[in-house]
């Protein structure tokens, strides 16, 4: 194992007052188990975060409808304020529709990153909790 990960997980083990034998036959398997299921905690949670998009795409389609709405009340009676409605619902679908693409698109590539690259996200976890230990 890296001297730079052993160091990390001493920092770590320090600060929760724990005592790490590396010298024990079954540390590795235990860490490697460890790291196993913090990589399903993020592929699982990724697809959570997809499902909140999805969601996010459907928001977006409805209020879609409701500015369609407000737009055909607005040519009806053209000294209403539904043009300000209909501009702020378009407003609004927009950023909804382009958050919900955006955390699709990102978390997809988190769950492509987990299932090809499962050390990479163990190694970018290790180093935000050490940087945040300084």
């Amino acid at each position: 194992m890296s001297e730079e990960v052993i160091k990390i997980l001493d920092t770590l083990a320090e600060k929760f007052d724990l005592a790490i034998d590396w010298t024990s036959a079954n540390v590795l398997p235990y860490l490697q188990q460890l790291c196993g299921k913090y990589v399903t905690y993020e592929i699982a949670t990724s697809v959570v975060w997809i499902l909140i998009g999805i969601c996010l795409l459907f928001v977006g389609k409805y209020v879609i409808e409701k500015a369609k709405q407000c737009w055909k009340k607005y040519e009806e009676d053209t000294y209403s304020d539904y043009d300000v409605g209909t501009i702020m619902l378009g407003i609004l679908a927009g950023c909804v529709i382009i958050g919900g693409i955006a955390v699709i698109l990102c978390q997809t590539f988190d769950i492509v990153t987990c299932i090809t690259f499962p050390e990479k996200i163990i190694i970018e976890e290790l180093q935000s909790v050490y940087s945040s230990l300084k």
